[in-house]
């Protein structure tokens, strides 16, 4: 019979692992990144790979471990944001997903002017 090769499994998409959870869609934004962590002091300068109103991925050799607590500043253009955040997910090689757990209302402000640039607003 013709339709012996079609199979029940491919009703999943391969991908399906790979779907983010997040409360907002993180956007490509490109800026240098400094974040100090917490405990250590050590500092790190990098380039954000994304940006979103609840956190950032930040691409580096070296990321903080996961859980670790972080000061971020953010330059883009002629602006700074910084925020208290947290390393929610950490990738040797790779990068670390930045968590922002705590933001100024003037840097809020920043913020949404750079994700309303993003937007096209």
């Amino acid at each position: 019979m013709a339709l012996d090769y079609l199979c029940c499994e491919s009703i999943i998409p391969p991908n399906h692992m790979d779907i983010e959870h997040r409360r907002e869609p993180r956007h490509p934004f490109f800026a240098s990144v400094e974040l100090l962590e917490s405990a250590e002091e050590t500092r790190i300068n990098a380039r954000t790979g994304d940006l979103s109103l609840h956190g950032c991925y930040v691409d580096t050799m070296n990321p903080f471990p996961a859980g670790a607590s972080v000061r971020v500043t953010i330059t883009h253009m002629d602006a700074k944001f910084t925020a208290i955040g947290k390393v929610a997910h950490s990738k040797p090689n790779i990068g670390m997903g930045i968590s922002f757990s705590q933001i100024e209302p003037d840097q809020r402000t920043t913020l949404m002017k750079w994700l309303s640039g993003v937007h096209g607003d």
